[in-house]
């Protein structure tokens, strides 16, 4: 018979009592762990101690598998890291970038070659000597100078030459093995020396061009070695190009520490354009001397100087040499062409040579206003233009032991040459600077 009063079955558990029943029921044992989805896995197949391993949403502590860079982040190098993983600096890359490649635009075209066989324009940054920029050939007088810009320009390409191949194989360069505090010369005439630009003192100025004096140094309180009549050429760079013109230095021949050069800048011009850089203590590099004028005491009466702006300079020169001399009586007249009063360069020296008694300046004004400007009491003044006419009243005869002295503007010279040889005077009595 079925006894009605027995519970139903039921699977039990055992406490220590051996009877179990839920928490609700007030049970105290520890509940079974509940079992993770699938979901919840990070499928990494890693095994904690318990050999179970979920998200760490739900509480997992282990690392997490770094993210895999997408492959935009590749900088193409092909450069392997530590981690064999290498992505762009905007990733945090910190492998050195790829040098950018220049553009065929970039080159000179000089066939230079560089310590890593790779050359660019000095804008950016060749350090190699830039080819001399050939004269036009408007650019001669066609007068026979010597030297003319063209033999310069050939001596430039030279020197040129010359120091491209010194630093391709690895030698200095021209101007570095020129060291004007040695015993030797402080110029050479086929090496360019740097000398420090020491003072910048402005003379004149108006609408289409200023003057300045520019004082070098020399170092060891050594003289330049010019003879009387000598120049220099100073050479620059301007736009990657190199230039070179010519100047006279307006300083005494016997001079120590330094010397001063006359430069007339324009407002065009590409000389003008490097001049106008120059600040005290720049270096600025000359060669010389050159010129073929020879002088020797008492060889003449009379030496007459006709001159226009900055032709001065060569005229200075040779005044001093014959004032200087008390031996030499040679008589020097300067006639000095210039548009205005206020354009006559290096007036007080002018005043200073008035002072012996063997020299003598008349200046002739272009363009001057006669009513409204005040001369210096004592300064020979004409208003207008030298000419032939001037010329023949000022000159003693042919062959009486003149010289004519010529420096100016091309146009200038070239019209006293013809103005003389009309006078009857030969290429022997005339030199021009």
């Amino acid at each position: 018979m079925e006894n009605s009063d027995l519970p139903p079955a039921v699977t039990q558990k055992a406490s220590p009592s051996n009877c179990h029943v839920t928490a609700e029921a007030g049970c105290d044992w520890l509940a079974e762990p509940e079992k993770p989805l699938p979901s919840d896995c990070c499928g990494a197949g890693r095994a904690s101690s318990s050999n179970c391993h979920v998200t760490a949403g739900a509480g997992c502590d282990w690392p997490p598998e770094p993210a895999k860079p997408l492959p935009s982040d590749c900088c193409g190098g092909g450069r392997v890291s530590p981690s064999n993983c290498h992505v762009t600096a905007e990733a945090g890359c910190d492998w050195p970038v790829e040098p950018e490649k220049p553009l065929p635009s970039d080159c000179c075209g000089g066939g230079c070659v560089s310590p890593s066989n790779c050359h660019v324009t000095a804008e950016a940054g060749c350090d190699w000597p830039v080819e001399p920029e050939k004269p036009l050939p408007s650019d001669c007088c066609g007068g026979g100078c010597v030297p003319c810009v063209m033999d310069i320009y050939a001596e430039e390409m030279r020197l040129w030459h010359e120091e491209y191949c010194s630093l391709r194989e690895g030698k200095r360069t021209a101007q570095e093995s020129r060291d004007p505090h040695t015993a030797g010369p402080v110029l050479s005439s086929d090496k360019y020396t740097a000398f420090r630009l020491e003072n910048i003192q402005k003379l004149t100025f108006d609408t289409t061009s200023d003057t300045y004096v520019f004082r070098f140094h020399i170092p060891g309180d050594r003289r330049l070695g010019l003879a009387v009549g000598q120049h220099i050429i100073l050479r620059g760079s301007v736009a990657s190009r190199s230039v070179t013109r010519q100047y006279t230095p307006i300083s005494p021949l016997d001079a120590r520490g330094h010397f001063d050069v006359l430069i007339k800048v324009y407002q065009t011009g590409v000389m003008s354009r490097y001049v106008r850089t120059w600040q005290v203590g720049d270096m600025v590099e000359w060669r010389g001397p050159f010129g073929t004028f020879t002088y020797r005491a008492n060889q003449y009466h009379h030496v007459v100087m006709v001159a226009a702006g900055t032709g001065i300079t060569p005229m200075l020169q040779v005044a001093r040499c014959v004032l200087g001399n008390e031996e030499d009586e040679t008589l020097v007249r300067l006639l000095y062409a210039c548009r205005r009063y206020q354009d006559i360069l290096l007036k007080d020296v002018l005043d200073n040579l008035a002072a012996f008694w063997n020299f003598s300046v008349s200046y002739y004004l272009s363009q001057e206003d006669q009513k409204n400007f005040k001369p210096k009491y004592g300064d020979e003044i004409h208003h207008g233009r030298v000419d032939q006419a001037v010329l023949s009243a000022e000159l003693p005869p042919p062959g009486s032991g003149v010289l004519v002295l010529i420096c100016g503007t091309r146009s200038f010279n070239s019209d006293m040459e013809e103005s003389l040889k009309a006078l009857g005077f030969s290429q022997t009595d005339i030199f021009r600077f």
